[in-house]
């Protein structure tokens, strides 16, 4: 009897796995290449995606109102942003800046103040200081001090007066008792205080000098 032996030969079955399995590798060396791509992608637009920010269009002095023509908006780069920026220019139309702002600078919303507001039960007087009204910003609680009126101490003329508005050259008038003391460029300083108050103060700042001290 005569025998015939045959040389193994893989079967279909086995050969579509191993066909399978190679799709299925290079499907997935796409994907992660397509999410690398993606990630990658995602990182450089987060460096350069921008924001609006309300920058000074011209230097603003310390103590001057902001108006609409003293700032503009731009746009700059999201991870520049501080926590006190703003886009919204009536954020800061209308405020007080608190110190010099350079032009181009951000006007951040802690660098001004509300417009002061007298309160209820005050009156508005313009006062003569002979101290410098230089370091005075609308909206400063002051006491306005004399050296006369007192019995030759120091009086409080009033101890809460609210700066409305500073500056203003006052009339000491040429040659006068007033111009020897207050000098010929006296400023003023618009200041809210009670009826009481207001009336020693315009009194007592025709005899003697008037500073003002910061609470």
């Amino acid at each position: 009897m005569v025998t015939f032996s045959l040389p193994f030969s893989p079967t279909r079955g086995s050969l579509k796995r191993r066909r399978l399995y190679a799709v299925i590798r290079r499907l997935a060396a796409a994907l992660f290449a397509g999410l690398a791509v993606l990630f990658a992608v995602q990182a450089v637009l987060s460096t350069v995606e921008t924001t609006p920010v309300v920058v000074a269009a011209r230097a603003i002095e310390r103590g001057s109102p902001i108006g609409d023509a003293d700032v503009r908006v731009i746009d700059l780069p999201k991870t520049a942003l501080g926590p006190s920026m703003t886009g919204d220019m009536s954020a800061v139309i209308g405020l007080i800046a608190q110190i010099d702002i350079a032009a181009g600078d951000s006007v951040l919303t802690t660098m001004a103040r509300d417009v002061p507001l007298a309160p209820t039960g005050t009156t508005v007087i313009a006062v003569r200081l002979a101290s410098s009204p230089d370091g005075l910003l609308p909206g400063d609680e002051v006491s306005l001090v004399s050296t006369v009126g007192c019995d030759g101490e120091d009086c409080t003329l009033a101890e809460q007066a609210l700066v409305m508005a500073v500056g203003g050259q006052a009339d000491t008038g040429s040659g006068s008792s007033l111009g020897t003391l207050y000098g010929d460029n006296a400023q003023t300083v618009s200041c809210a205080m009670r009826p009481k108050e207001a009336s020693k103060v315009i009194a007592l700042q025709e005899a003697g000098a008037v500073v003002a001290v910061m609470r």
